[in-house]
């Protein structure tokens, strides 16, 4: 039997501005893998933590305090991705996140770890290659369908 790596539960954040802007995450240049590709924001659900819980202190820990008053919503999609070996096999749940409380003084609230950006991006105008290899097909669909199509 071959051995396997770990699975992991990661969360991530579809943090909409409005139904057509969407905030994203450029990974610092020192970032240890993907530096400075973009990302959806959020990270690893830890040992009994609930999922969405998981994503609020993730986005508190990369964005700043103020991301508490983003609002948390459902599970729009599952993704499953196996890294080559010796990485793990991740099961990624995308959350819809509200962040019009954010609006468009957006840039005045949020404070990025270091070495980290965010950007506001129209979703018809997602640069899709500029994502991590994972996440190119599920953000290709969002880029296609906008906040409407992932939420049905």
């Amino acid at each position: 039997m071959e051995p396997t790596s770990p699975r992991l539960l990661v969360v991530a954040a579809l943090v909409w501005l409005d139904d057509e802007t969407l905030l994203v995450q450029r990974r610092a240049a020192a970032a240890r893998f993907g530096a400075g590709m973009l990302e959806l924001p959020g990270g690893k659900v830890e040992r009994g933590e609930a999922p969405a819980a998981a994503l609020a202190r993730e986005l508190v820990e990369e964005w700043g305090a103020d991301a508490v008053r983003l609002r948390v919503g459902r599970v729009v999609e599952l993704l499953h991705h196996v890294y080559p070996a010796p990485g793990p096999e991740v099961v990624l749940a995308v959350y819809d996140v509200d962040g019009a409380a954010w609006g468009s003084d957006w840039a005045a609230s949020v404070r990025p770890e270091a070495g980290a950006m965010v950007h506001a991006y129209r979703h018809a105008a997602l640069p899709v290659d500029a994502f991590l290899p994972a996440d190119r097909a599920f953000v290709a669909r969002v880029r296609a369908t906008g906040r409407r199509g992932v939420m049905t």
